[in-house]
């Protein structure tokens, strides 16, 4: 179903109050399990401070230092610590922020597509979603894109150039934006105009991209005084430089988030081959795509998975690792809509279609090892019975895949909150 900006505030205002009434539930429900005995952790400012967040919050006190080893902050961008620094509040208050923040994105995504309230609460019950109640910047991405997204369905230029350049100041992964944008602008329209494609790409696109960008390697080297540390902090000390993968890949913790970054790649491979055939059918045919967010969506999810393969680190395992994965892939509008257009069928997948998936999920099981024991290969194929509790959500006659996913969904949210609070490495 093509995107279509719904008029009504008063739906806009009901999401919102249904994103932080669903986030006040899991919160209070968190309480009640450490309460009862059942979980150790709950949100506070220590626990909700880990891993990445210590790099912002040095930020906000000192600015970028470069120390010439692992220890500088030069490694992560400006616009979440610059609001952090404005808000002056505590770890507590950043997550609320960040959390209403997701709010409004997710309200302003689900404007453009004609989503149920089944269909949002299953969204929000994505595990992944927990990440933007913590010191991190998937809260602040999702909302620049989600405003990007509704600039580009109304074709409004300030409004697309307001939410790249914030984008843009916020993750590096907005250089994924400049391929994806231009695929989706060619296929949305016919082959002989490419040119004038071309020129509406720069004016919207590269511009408010560059400019932001060019503005963070200025600040970073009027900071420290050295250009694009950021990227010699990633590749030297973050391990983030091209080289060919090895497999099988792996996580650095184990089985406990394997199976959910093997879930994420087989997603970015699925979205991938999605692009790869509308863009074989505008090129062949000259078949094109109006669902400008879809392509954009498709192509980002297929440039996340080269990125996790071709630019990861090898570390302790000595195999490829898939960090990072799940939190480019899942935690962003994109997903939503990739989700939204597999589960957003006239008619309900046939048997067929479960064989094809099969298949292309155990194709990406068996490159995370699952060949390696019997135990491997059932321990990932439970995703793929996750795989076909969204199919069978397709059938929207059927209510009871909702009701399963939603509630294995939230178990997981709540699984992954608790290991991040107790210090567990986030991947």
């Amino acid at each position: 179903m093509l995107p279509q900006i719904k008029k009504s505030r008063k739906d806009f205002l009901n999401t919102f109050l249904l994103v932080l009434g669903y986030g006040a539930f899991i919160c209070c429900f968190i309480l009640f399990l450490a309460r009862a005995g059942f979980i150790q952790q709950i949100p506070t400012e220590t626990t909700l401070f880990h891993w990445d967040s210590g790099y912002y919050l040095s930020i906000v006190n000192n600015g970028y230092i470069s120390k010439g080893h692992g220890n500088d902050n030069t490694g992560f961008f400006i616009l979440f610590p610059l609001l952090w620094r404005l808000a002056h509040i505590g770890v507590v208050g950043i997550c609320i922020i960040n959390y209403v923040l997701f709010a409004f994105g997710f309200s302003l995504l689900t404007s453009i597509y004609k989503v149920n309230t089944t269909e949002k609460l299953l969204w929000l019950s994505v595990p992944t979603v927990y990440i933007m109640a913590i010191p991190y910047t998937e809260s602040l991405f999702f909302l620049s894109m989600s405003i990007t997204f509704y600039g580009i369905i109304k074709t409004k230029r300030w409004i697309i150039w307001v939410g790249l350049i914030l984008a843009s100041l916020t993750r590096a992964t907005s250089v994924f934006l400049l391929p994806a944008l231009l695929v989706m602008e060619l296929i949305a329209s016919q082959r002989k105009v490419w040119y004038k494609v071309l020129l509406s790409y720069c004016l919207d696109y590269v511009i408010p991209i560059v400019s932001a960008l060019a503005f963070f390697v200025w600040y970073q080297y009027y900071s420290v005084g050295a250009w694009f540390p950021y990227v010699y902090h990633q590749q030297e000390y973050m391990g983030h430089k091209y080289s060919l993968p090895i497999l099988p890949f792996t996580s650095m913790e184990g089985p406990r988030m394997l199976w959910f970054s093997a879930l994420a790649m087989f997603c970015c491979l699925l979205a991938l081959i999605a692009a790869i055939k509308k863009g074989s059918l505008w090129l062949f045919k000259n078949r094109t795509e109006p669902d400008k967010l879809l392509t954009l969506s498709l192509i980002f999810l297929g440039i996340t998975l080269y990125k996790t393969i071709f630019y990861n680190p090898t570390w302790s395992t000595n195999t490829t690792l898939t960090i990072g994965i799940s939190r480019y892939a899942f935690a962003t509008p994109f997903f939503y809509v990739f989700l939204h257009y597999f589960t957003s069928r006239s008619v309900p997948y046939k048997l067929l279609d479960f064989i094809l998936a099969i298949i292309l999920a155990n194709a990406v099981w068996f490159s995370c090892g699952a060949y390696l024991h019997i135990q491997y290969f059932l321990y990932f194929n439970f995703s793929t019975l996750i795989i076909f509790l969204y199919m069978y959500f397709a059938d929207k006659s059927k209510t009871w895949p909702a009701l399963v996913i939603m509630g294995m969904n939230s178990f997981f949210l709540i699984l992954m909150f608790q290991q991040y609070l107790s210090g567990l490495y986030l991947e």
